[in-house]
């Protein structure tokens, strides 16, 4: 077989392409809002015929969350005067509900400090 000549064929100039349409937009879906939780607010007044006494435990009800969400808590430290207090009834051997009436505390509070402390509370009273 013979090869064609090595001449390049001469080629008409290009047409300019003709203007596309615009791609249609996409659709942007909008991302979920993270919202802050919302502050607890004191409820409206309550009605009339509403008795003193309910009035009363609402006013209370809502201090008791304000206090909280202000960052009031319920929560004592453990002073020194307390530790001492602990640890010395601990070693008169008195039974943990007894030192947590005294120290003024939950028996599982009472518990946990005397274990965080390494004091032995006799378990078996």
């Amino acid at each position: 077989m013979a090869r064609a000549t090595t001449a390049k064929k001469a080629t008409a100039p290009k047409k300019a392409a003709p203007a596309k349409k615009p791609a249609p937009a996409k659709k942007v879906t909008a991302a979920k809002k993270v919202t802050a939780p919302k502050k607890v607010t004191a409820p409206k007044a309550a009605p009339k015929t509403a008795s003193k006494k309910a009035t009363a435990g609402k006013a209370a009800t809502v201090a008791k969350t304000a206090a909280k969400s202000a960052g009031g808590s319920k929560r004592r430290g453990w002073s020194k005067d307390d530790v001492k207090e602990l640890k010395g009834l601990a070693k008169q051997k008195l039974p943990t509900a007894k030192i947590a009436k005294a120290l003024k505390r939950t028996e599982g509070a009472t518990r946990q400090k005397a274990y965080s402390l390494g004091v032995s509370l006799d378990s078996r009273r």
